[in-house]
């Protein structure tokens, strides 16, 4: 695992020479789609043809991306961030957006049918800046950072874990703070009141909020060990934790947690093993839909779907009863198809570029361009030493600004980097920042890149949710990746046994 193997491995180029043909040909096809949904004369068909392509498109787009960057497949076994943020696109801005054909209720029903069609142009221009500028982008300081840190890391760390406490250290710490951070304001992840991030904030729980992210990195060093040691001990600590993970996922009414905790055990079984375990995923993806769906459903609506909202010590207690009836009930194909119909409603991302080209800058003007480089700073610097520091809940502003909320509901909307870039200066600041957004991917990819070492798995596994689901806003994205780097650094420093 420490020695790079070369960028283009052997017997790689002649799947490299199809995908850049095969990649064209779907953008070819994509173009079609679009026609024919141009040529549509009824509003439903026009969208979901127009959904069709632009899904299409980003296929063909990260073909050609991967062949390009020369890489084996579609640089998604190797868990690269750039490939997988298209990938994630090429579903949640395209078929998922059939979901909305049909009537809307809730703040989607603000949206016009022409803002959608509008804005499926406006991803598929962001998705070509982003490959263009994951390709063309500063690829000599991507590989000379790579290889500073590639060599810092493998020149003081082994690819072993130091030993079996790690896991439960690094859980002890993800669970403390999470509990802190419940603490302080209130709420558990989705359940409790909300209230307290709009209005007040403790300077200390930036801090919890990084350390809660130790839980899925318990995990991944859990799985590091059980793969390189094959001892029952360390298989029974990667089960009591991946259980735990999926516990505590559960209760703070998250369904990404389940999905987080899934990958840290994917992805050390696809660089130590060498493959992926498929009747694994196949199962967690049944398990996903048939019992992480509904349960999360049931627990919301328990939570805070009522009159009153739960406090976060009575949303718990409910769980148990809520597991219980979701894992008696009959695991039929209508559930399975209610939990997909959900999902698509769920993932679907076209609404927040949608209703942002709809109302900018025809009721509300512009944003400021000079924030998209001044939000990410005063993010970035601790209350504690700020504490009259801006409350930042850009989600919740888009709730009462875009989708006319009022101010007593507490939601935060997906912005998504697509539609906070428009919304900071229209078409142009959208095609310069999504590649500037492209290049800075490609340079993640090559910091993070397995074949170097295990290491980069870690800093994967912290900022994969956020950058390949990608629904906050540029700042919130862009402030983010600091602190996830130090937390990985000081979790390598932890985890991992030292050279000589």
């Amino acid at each position: 695992m420490g020695a790079r193997s070369p960028l283009i491995e052997a017997g790689t180029r002649p799947a490299i020479s199809q995908a850049l043909v095969l990649g064209p040909i779907l953008i070819a096809a994509a173009a079609v789609l679009a026609a024919v949904a141009l040529s549509a004369t009824a509003v439903g068909d026009q969208i979901r043809w127009g959904a069709i392509a632009l899904g299409l498109f980003c296929v063909g787009l990260l073909l050609s991306m991967a062949a390009i960057a020369g890489y084996r497949g579609l640089g998604l076994s190797t868990w690269r961030i750039g490939p997988w943020a298209v990938a994630w696109s090429a579903v949640a801005f395209g078929p998922a957006t059939i979901s909305w054909i049909g009537p809307q209720s809730g703040p989607s029903a603000e949206i016009l049918p022409g803002s959608i069609l509008r804005a499926l142009w406006l991803i598929a221009v962001a998705m070509t800046m982003f490959a263009v500028g994951y390709c063309t982008g500063p690829r000599r300081m991507a590989g000379s950072l790579a290889r500073w840190v590639s060599s810092t890391l493998t020149s003081r760390f082994t690819n072993d874990i130091r030993s079996p406490a790690v896991p439960w250290v690094l859980f002890g710490i993800g669970i403390a703070g999470q509990l802190e951070l419940a603490r302080v304001t209130g709420h558990f992840g989705y359940v409790g009141s909300v209230a307290s991030s709009v209005t007040t904030v403790s300077g200390y729980s930036q801090y919890f909020a990084v350390f809660g992210e130790c839980v899925p990195l318990a995990v991944l060093a859990a799985s590091v060990r059980a793969y390189r040691r094959s001892s029952l001990g360390a298989w029974l600590t990667l089960t009591v934790l991946f259980i735990g993970a999926i516990v505590v996922g559960a209760v703070s009414g998250a369904k990404t947690s389940f999905v987080v905790a899934v990958l840290a055990v994917i992805i050390p079984r696809a660089m130590i093993r060498r493959r992926l375990p498929a009747g694994a995923i196949a199962l967690a993806v049944a398990l996903f839909l048939l019992i992480v769906i509904p349960f999360n459903q049931a627990y919301r609506a328990a939570a805070r779907g009522g009159e009153v909202t739960l406090s976060t010590r009575e949303a718990v207690a409910t769980a148990p009863a809520i597991a219980s009836g979701v894992l008696a009930s009959d695991f039929s194909p209508t559930v399975l198809g209610q939990s997909v119909n959900y999902l698509a409603q769920r993932i679907r991302t076209i609404d927040s570029p949608a209703i942002i080209m709809q109302r900018t800058p025809s009721q509300i003007p512009y944003s400021n361009p000079g924030q998209l480089a001044i939000a990410p700073v005063v993010d970035l610097i601790p209350r504690i030493l700020w504490p009259g520091k801006p409350i930042l809940d850009v989600g919740y502003q888009m709730s009462q600004e875009y989708y006319e909320l009022p101010p007593q509901v507490y939601t935060s909307s997906d912005i998504t980097p697509e539609g906070d870039l428009y919304r900071h200066g229209g078409w142009f600041a959208a095609i310069a920042g999504m590649f500037l957004i492209g290049c800075a991917a490609r340079i993640i990819d090559e910091v993070t890149d397995l074949r170097r070492g295990i290491h980069g798995a870690f800093l994967i596994i912290l900022l994969f949710p956020g950058l390949v689901q990608a629904g906050s806003d540029c700042a919130t994205l862009l402030a983010g990746i600091p602190e996830m780097v130090l937390l990985w650094y000081a979790v390598t420093a932890i985890s991992f046994t030292r050279r000589g």
